[in-house]
């Protein structure tokens, strides 16, 4: 049995728009975004050549990067306990982890983080942080100097390749 296409990710423009191409015949359509946004993000199009597609609309401002990178932390908020988390996306002004030690993580705890990029230079990276929110298996972060964080840095180099 065929498994169904991943949807397309489709990234809202500073317009509040978003452009949807179909996969079959290259027809695009401008619509705009903000009737979708905080409920329904994935949706099922229907083309004027009849086919359907799936996209995924994507509301960040800024691009994140999937990875699966080992780090280590100092948690300077909890008396500078330490361990080791997963980093699991990077964008350029943040980034997603999961850790075994989740449960004792707050919103607002500040760390410091080291990891290595698995680009070709392996370019070490050292950041503070701030949680921003906890869900079940990971933490979303802020880099407390997000300007440090530029797309000229290897990190953002990184984070855009």
């Amino acid at each position: 049995m065929n498994k169904p296409p991943e949807p397309k990710k489709v990234y809202v423009r500073p317009d509040g728009t978003v452009v949807l191409t179909c996969t079959h015949c290259g027809i695009q359509r401008e619509v705009q975004a903000e009737s979708f946004k905080g409920y329904k993000h994935k949706l099922k199009i229907k083309c004027s050549c009849k086919e359907t597609f799936m996209v995924l609309i994507e509301f960040r401002n800024r691009v994140r990067k999937k990875t699966n990178l080992k780090a280590t932390y100092i948690n300077h908020s909890q008396d500078d306990s330490s361990g080791f988390l997963t980093i699991l996306d990077v964008s350029v002004t943040g980034l997603a982890f999961f850790s075994r030690d989740l449960k004792s993580f707050k919103v607002g705890d500040i760390l410091t983080v080291e990891f290595t990029l698995d680009d070709e230079y392996r370019t070490q990276v050292k950041k503070k942080i701030i949680i921003r929110g906890i869900r079940e298996n990971s933490a979303g972060c802020q880099y407390e100097n997000e300007e440090e964080v530029a797309f000229g840095s290897p990190l953002g180099y990184y984070v855009m390749s």
